[in-house]
């Protein structure tokens, strides 16, 4: 098949436009010159309105004439254009029954290829389909025809091993997050990731303890002069009783003494204190732990 163009010819072909050009072109050139130069004032606005409107319709008459002849020109491509569409589909009718056949030869190639990388699964997989199912094992490249069944099978018995060796080691971790560490693995089957978490919780909760501890000293601390305050308030200004006087002892009677309980004199004291609700709250709560009574002092005494 050939195609052959009758009429034009290679010569054939129109090879230039022949017109005026170079007429227009001087008459042009001088008119244009004489308005290039024109000047115009207030009162003859109008002639100057005139005169745009004059060479704006010069210059849409030449452009209108392209248009048209252009339009001329390419009536018989588009003809010829409409001819070879026809050809194109009908050849292109022919082109999409093979395209089908083609697609379908590839499509059952990849769908049997795809059954034996599933066969070879199957037989080799054991107790680990749960974990590891065949559509996170599949490669779409595997149904490819350049992918060979030998790289296949290496790379599906790698992965195999690898995971089943990772949930041991797992498994056997004495660790409280070996829960942790297997949910990373079964996303990833990378025992270096769940390693990683593992490692990242660990310092995690390390870091969480040694904060707690922290916080636990400084409120000790804080809690150890609050009291030591509470004390200091509560010593000051007490009195000391004197000593008693050292008496002279008397002839020890025969007769059996009598047991007087003395009771401690209690003394009275007003002072003010300055402290925080907290303080003053462990300030109560020491003078009844002690059995220290208290009571407000009437403003004014």
């Amino acid at each position: 098949m050939e195609l052959k163009i009758y009429n034009p010819q290679d010569n054939g072909f129109l090879q230039k436009i022949d017109w005026n050009f170079e007429e227009l072109k001087r008459e042009i050139t001088a008119s244009a010159q004489e308005y290039e130069t024109s000047v115009y004032t207030d009162d003859t606005i109008k002639a100057a309105k005139a005169d745009r409107a004059k060479l704006n319709n010069f210059v849409n008459a030449l452009t209108g004439k392209r248009t048209e002849i252009r339009k001329e020109l390419l009536k018989p491509d588009e003809q010829f254009g409409l001819e070879i569409k026809e050809l194109t589909g009908i050849i292109q009718r022919a082109i999409n029954n093979i395209d089908d056949q083609i697609k379908d030869y590839e499509r059952r190639q990849r769908e049997e290829k795809t059954d034996k990388v599933r066969e070879f699964y199957d037989e080799n997989i054991n107790d680990l389909a749960s974990i590891l199912p065949f559509e996170r094992v599949f490669k779409p490249e595997y149904a490819n025809a350049s992918t060979t069944m030998k790289s296949i099978k290496q790379e599906i018995l790698e992965l195999i091993q690898r995971v089943a060796e990772g949930i041991a080691i797992i498994n056997e971790v004495d660790s409280k997050y070996a829960g942790d560490m297997k949910e990373i693995f079964l996303k990833t089957y990378d025992f270096g990731a769940a390693m990683a978490e593992r490692n990242r919780l660990e310092a995690a909760e390390e870091k969480r303890r040694i904060y707690e501890e922290e916080q636990a000293r400084k409120r000790a601390d804080r809690e150890a002069r609050q009291k030591e305050e509470a004390d200091r308030v509560i010593q000051a200004g007490r009195i000391t009783p004197p000593a008693a006087k050292k008496v002279e002892s008397a002839p020890v009677s025969q007769e059996i003494p009598t047991m007087e309980t003395v009771e401690d004199p209690v003394h009275i004291l007003d002072f003010r204190v300055y402290a925080t609700k907290v303080q003053l709250g462990k300030l109560k709560e020491f003078l009844n732990s002690n059995g220290i009574r208290f009571e407000p002092v009437p403003k004014g005494e």
